[in-house]
């Protein structure tokens, strides 16, 4: 097949587009490119095309020579990989904590095993906070690109011989399955939907229909548009608009992927014809760009997510420019010394790149075995610091059946407590509910009573608010609990989560250094954005308020736990760098914890006094009114797990507070 510069050019706005979204820059509180993540679609797109193109011409000649494409394949993907992994693998030795290190190392085998999208699906949010630390997260996509080419060439040569060598119908067909298989789970499966291959392959089959309809092209209709200089101009107005307005979940969110579906396949597809955006793509910034694309990608987000782990504060918009820059000059050595001398034919024997690459694989298969044997080398670290990492700073969460209590289904809501009698308790809200899930059940058991773990991640437990990422799947998911308690024998509900961010719609600042990464948490209300800051507030307050009020008036009593202390900082990351220098205790002021959460407490404290109803206030646990601080450790304990979040120790700090204050409100038994 003939070069096409423009296609190396396509491959520039999509790179650009994903660093830019992963480096996270903002303007005026909203992210620049909030849609780049779709770049990666595009890429979907390009190999699909590419890849088509290739075996056509070989089945036009009579035969595909399967050892040929993979080991193109191989020669294309994996030296620069490889590269990658063995140097972040050792940047994540010097820097990453042991529990850090040992997430690093399982993505690690996951990726070099292809199954990375798999792994990350079943323990990844790709649009949560925790995504920005993770280094070898994007590498979900190489996995899925794989997976479809396993079986790909194969069921391509069928097709071939079964349409005459017209596969062009054929490929519609099974791209339309599966991005009609896409749209009916992307509202009740978004990370399946995200990360599989069978949610996907549409994606590279629209790339594969636009290289079969190039190739055999027998309408005119067809032959006079590809004429026309105005769809090539189309679909990079497309892809902008996707860039710059997409949005992850939903299916607002999916017609952005749509849409950069369409603007690429419209440039692939009639470029090339002399019109202006063939010449911007095709020019030799462009170009240049694309060549060094694969690099670029593949260095970005490790360069990142390292960087966020050694900053204590907040990384300056400045410094995320040294950084893409960083990975911008890593991608060209890269491709100078490791892609194009493996790609250029001759240049190295089959055998001596497979014997290379396997030997490649098993080195680094052993060191990232040897992180997760070792429970992330804690023999890094002095003894101080081995002391404070001695209680595994994790989550709260309960584990059954080595699965941890999660919700997010009420069909399959997880019972805590003493699970022989029928459930008259619940535990409603988001990630941070779950994280006392371990304490509560102690609690339920003593109590002799069990309870049903109606959570959703990332939804509060707020009738009628939906954070903007979540497209009604938290207002729905509230409102399906809200009925299931109504006809259940649920009596008392236990609620927290972290309301206040979203009534507030930013991420903590402590004003001490410590600003918590990710983007401002945008909702709406009753399927309404509010059109500024005060009716937000009054919009979130009022909803929590009717629905407090909604539980009482439906006979519950409610235990209303409210949010706990943010810390700005991940805790875990920075007590182990300030244990290093001395530079202890890590606090934060109980003022602006008090200030992120005066209108939480003014609704809670219109319910104060009510006999089927408790307010617990955190602070009162973590926060001390005579020095004014909060605190994050205790001597050798870890209270939080990152920024926000309780680690089981301060969880059971809290929910330890609870019961004395539930004894004194007499709600429970006192103890004897």
């Amino acid at each position: 097949m003939r070069y096409r510069p423009e296609i190396d050019g396509l491959r520039a706005i999509s790179v650009v587009a994903v660093v830019i979204f992963h480096a996270e820059f903002f303007w005026r509180g909203k992210q620049i490119l909030p849609g780049g993540y779709l770049g990666v679609d595009v890429f979907f797109v390009i190999s699909g095309y590419l890849i088509t193109s290739i075996l056509l011409d070989e089945l036009a000649g009579g035969r595909v020579d399967f050892w040929r494409f993979y080991m193109r394949r191989i020669r294309r993907i994996l030296p620069a990989l490889y590269v990658v992994i063995g140097i972040s693998t050792l940047g994540a030795i010097w820097l990453l904590p042991p529990d850090s290190l040992k997430e690093f190392s399982r993505n690690g085998l996951a990726a070099l095993s292809f199954v990375a999208n798999i792994y990350l699906w079943l323990t990844q949010d790709y649009f949560s906070e925790a995504a920005g630390l993770s280094s070898l997260l994007h590498l979900w996509s190489l996995s899925v690109e794989e997976q479809f080419y396993v079986a790909y060439p194969l069921l391509l040569g069928l097709i071939y011989g079964f349409s005459l060598g017209k596969p062009a119908k054929f490929l519609i067909g099974l791209s339309t399955f599966s991005l009609f298989l896409a749209l009916g789970f992307q509202h009740s499966h978004p990370a399946e939907v995200f990360y599989l291959v069978q949610f996907r392959a549409w994606e590279l089959l629209a790339g594969s229909i636009v290289a079969a309809v190039l190739r055999h092209r027998s309408s005119l209709v067809l032959a006079e548009l590809s004429g026309s200089q105005l769809f090539p101009l189309f679909g990079g107005m497309a892809l902008l608009a996707a860039f710059v307005f997409g949005q992850p979940l939903g299916l607002t969110g999916y017609a952005f992927t749509v849409l950069s579906i369409f603007g690429a396949c419209s440039i692939i597809a009639f470029a090339g014809n002399g019109d202006l955006m063939t010449r911007l793509l095709s020019s030799r910034p462009f170009v240049g760009a694309g060549l060094v694309s694969y690099s670029l990608y593949l260095w970005h987000q490790p360069i990142f997510a390292f960087a966020r782990h050694y900053a204590i504060g907040e990384i300056s918009h400045l410094q995320r420019v040294l950084l893409v820059a960083t990975a911008v000059i890593m991608a060209v050595f890269t491709w100078l010394l490791v892609e194009r001398p493996f790609r250029k034919p001759g240049s190295f024997s089959n055998m001596t790149v497979l014997v290379t690459c396997a030997a490649t694989t098993v080195v680094l298969a052993i060191v990232l075995s040897a992180n997760l044997i070792t429970e992330g080398l804690p023999q890094r670290y002095t003894p101080d610091q081995q002391a404070m990492m001695s209680v595994s700073a994790e989550r709260g969460t309960l584990s059954l059946k080595g699965q941890d209590c999660k919700s997010a289904s009420i069909a399959k809501a997880c019972m805590i407590g003493l699970r022989s009698v029928p459930p008259t308790w619940a535990v409603l809200g988001d990630s941070h509910a779950e994280t006392l899930s371990d304490a509560l059940s102690r609690l339920f058991e003593k109590l002799g009573v069990s309870a049903e773990i109606l959570t959703y991640p990332g939804c509060p437990y707020v009738l009628g608010v939906d954070p903007v990422y979540t497209t009604e799947h938290c207002a729905n998911f509230a409102s399906a609990v809200l009925d299931k308690l109504k006809n259940d024998r649920i009596t008392t509900v236990v609620i927290n989560d972290r309301v206040n961010a979203y009534m507030e719609g930013t991420r903590f600042d402590n004003h001490e250094g410590g600003v918590e990464p990710g983007q401002p948490i945008p909702v709406e209300v009753k399927g309404v954005t509010p059109a500024n800051e005060l009716d937000r507030i009054s919009g979130v307050q009022g909803a929590l308020s009717s629905t407090i009020q909604t539980l009482l008036d439906n006979g519950l009593t409610v235990i209303y736990i409210a949010p706990v202390p943010e810390v700005g900082w991940n805790v875990p990351h920075t007590v182990l760098k300030l244990t290093a220098t001395g530079a202890m205790p890590l606090t934060t002021a109980r003022q602006a914890y008090l200030d992120r959460n005066r209108r939480v407490y003014d609704v809670l404290q219109m319910f104060d006094g009510r006999s089927n109803f408790l307010a617990v206030y955190p602070d009162d646990v973590f926060c001390s009114k005579e020095s004014g601080r909060c605190i994050t450790h205790t001597a050798n304990r870890l209270l939080y797990t990152d920024t926000d979040h309780l680690s089981r120790e301060g969880a059971t700090m809290l929910v330890d507070y609870m019961t004395e204050q539930l004894r004194k409100s007499r709600m429970i038994p006192t103890e004897r």
